[in-house]
């Protein structure tokens, strides 16, 4: 869910999830997320991880224009975190809008 609502998620976008977050911290190519979600042994130059990005963000992040979740990285792809300020979080201060894991 996100901010308490539920998210519709086609097939696509649920295995992406799955895998930035099975992965979380760690920055994947284009090239990677196109062979190991999408299944394709040669990934063509395409906008479409790009596009697959811009709709979690859509539906899971408070400002989609400056995540804090699903996050590019220059040059190099997409990494995701969790909680963008885990500090916060244990001082009591909420860290405000993690994402809970999707369900197995």
């Amino acid at each position: 869910s996100s901010g308490g609502r539920p998210v519709r998620l086609t097939n696509l976008e649920m295995k992406l999830l799955r895998y930035l977050v099975e992965h979380e911290g760690t920055v994947s190519s284009r090239s990677d997320l196109l062979k190991k979600v999408w299944g394709m042994a040669r990934a063509p130059a395409t906008r479409t991880v790009d596009t697959f990005m811009f709709n979690l963000r859509k539906y899971f992040e408070s400002d989609p224009a400056r995540p804090r979740h699903f996050l590019s990285v220059r040059g190099m792809g997409y990494r995701f975190v969790r909680d963008p300020n885990p500090l916060s979080a244990e001082q009591g201060g909420g860290g405000g809008g993690g994402i809970a894991a999707p369900e197995q």
